[in-house]
C-alpha cells in the first residue's frame, strides 16, 4: 500500500526545476510515487501553479509545456491523484478566513485537510505556526522537505 501525502505546487515544481533547495527531497517523492511507494495528492490547480512558477523562472515554452503533460500523465496513469477545486471551495473559504490565507495556500491546505492525509509542501505561508497548530489539533502534519520522512 502506498503511502499518502498531499503536495503543493512548491513541492512539485521542484520535480522539473534544477537547481531549487531541497531539489533531492522532492526528486526522491517524484520517484517514489512513480514506484508507486508514496501517492501525492494535490488539487487541480498545481498544474497552473506549476506553469506560472516555471514561466516566471524565465524557462522555455517547451519544456513548461512537457512538464504540464507529465503532471497530467502521471494523474491519468495513477500515480498522482488531483481534486478539483468545486470540492474544496467551503472548506478553503473557511481557511482563508479563519487563517488568513491566499486562496491558492487555503485550497492546497483543504485538500490535506478533506482527504484527512498530511500536508506537504516548502510554502511559507503553510509552514507558519499558526497553521502548524491549526491543522495539528485536526490530528494532521504539515511537513517541509527538509524534514522529510515518508517512511
Amino acid at each position: 500500500m502506498s503511502l499518502k501525502v498531499c503536495v503543493d505546487s512548491s513541492v512539485v515544481v521542484k520535480w522539473f526545476k534544477k537547481g531549487e533547495e531541497h531539489e533531492g527531497e522532492a526528486l526522491r517523492l517524484r520517484d517514489e510515487s512513480l514506484s508507486s511507494k508514496t501517492y501525492p495528492i494535490m488539487c487541480e490547480w498545481v498544474y497552473l501553479e506549476v506553469v506560472r512558477a516555471l514561466v516566471k523562472a524565465g524557462y522555455p515554452k517547451g519544456k513548461i509545456v512537457e512538464a504540464y503533460k507529465i503532471l497530467k500523465e502521471m494523474a491519468e496513469l495513477g500515480f498522482i491523484k488531483t481534486v478539483p477545486v468545486q470540492e474544496l471551495l467551503e472548506k478553503a473559504k473557511e481557511l482563508e478566513i479563519e487563517l488568513n490565507l491566499y486562496a491558492s495556500d487555503a485550497v492546497n491546505l483543504a485538500t490535506a485537510i478533506i482527504n484527512s492525509e498530511n500536508m506537504l509542501t516548502e510554502d511559507k505561508h503553510l509552514l507558519q505556526d499558526n497553521v502548524r497548530i491549526y491543522v495539528e489539533n485536526l490530528g494532521l502534519k504539515i511537513m517541509s522537505l527538509k524534514n522529510l520522512t515518508l517512511r
